[in-house]
């Protein structure tokens, strides 16, 4: 088995077994609240029949919250994700909160997944574009993502980058299992170099640590977490 396919297989083995244990907004999880930035870039769009589309939206961390404020407004937010069971979760959750009209659930590989030429008024990939094939498949997304947002829009990606893994008992430090294990310094070219000629509202990088269990392991996830916010300059 090549690294991307024991990675998917890692990834998916994770995230099926948390989304089954942890509900969504549980205290002390990573679910317990959405992305404060992906909730304040929000603001800066019209609200009017907002279509938002959410890359890898699991069972609705963001989709839901944002759902809850643009509902009123006859927008929509188009989720996709790789997994069955987040879809499923992320419809017996948009019940509960009350916003299933308000969601398009789809459960679809992101790589494999067309964004229609100027159709989303905000695109989010949070956690989503490190799980693509190849440094290919990153830049090809990033362009269809920039091609299918509106004039003004805008484009939220928050990504996982040099990503290690160090095992907590031992120290031993190594390469992160993941699919897309870019450095920053390539992950923020492609991305300035794909939106140029947008207004870059956000660039930054934090160091992450996430503590886990593999293979019986106590080990800390630790990367490099970018941000990087851009929108459309528009016609005008």
């Amino acid at each position: 088995m090549n690294v991307f396919n024991r990675a998917r297989s890692k990834e998916i083995k994770y995230h099926d077994k948390f989304y089954a244990e942890t509900t969504l907004f549980q205290s002390g999880s990573w679910l317990s609240r959405p992305v404060k930035v992906v909730l304040e870039n929000l603001t800066h769009i019209e609200k009017n029949k907002i279509q938002v589309l959410d890359l890898g939206c699991g069972v609705g961390r963001n989709s839901i919250p944002i759902a809850q404020q643009i509902q009123a407004y006859n927008g929509k937010v188009h989720c996709i994700d790789l997994l069955p069971s987040a879809i499923k979760l992320l419809n017996q959750y948009a019940e509960h909160y009350g916003v299933t009209n308000t969601i398009v659930p789809q459960a679809v590989d992101v790589e494999n997944f067309l964004i229609n030429k100027n159709t989303f008024d905000y695109i989010i990939a949070c956690s989503c574009l490190e799980h693509v094939s190849s440094e290919a498949a990153f830049q090809t997304k990033l362009e269809e993502m920039k091609a299918g947002t509106t004039d003004k829009g805008i484009n939220c990606i928050l990504m996982s980058t040099e990503v290690k893994e160090i095992d907590v008992l031992s120290g031993e430090e190594q390469v992160g299992l993941i699919e897309l294990n870019l450095s920053t310094e390539k992950a923020f070219a492609y991305l300035r170099d794909v939106y140029t000629g947008w207004q870059v509202l956000i660039e930054k990088s934090v160091q992450q640590e996430i503590q886990e269990e593999k293979d019986g392991r106590a080990i800390i996830f630790r990367s490099n977490w970018i941000t990087f916010v851009v929108q459309s300059k528009g016609l005008s």
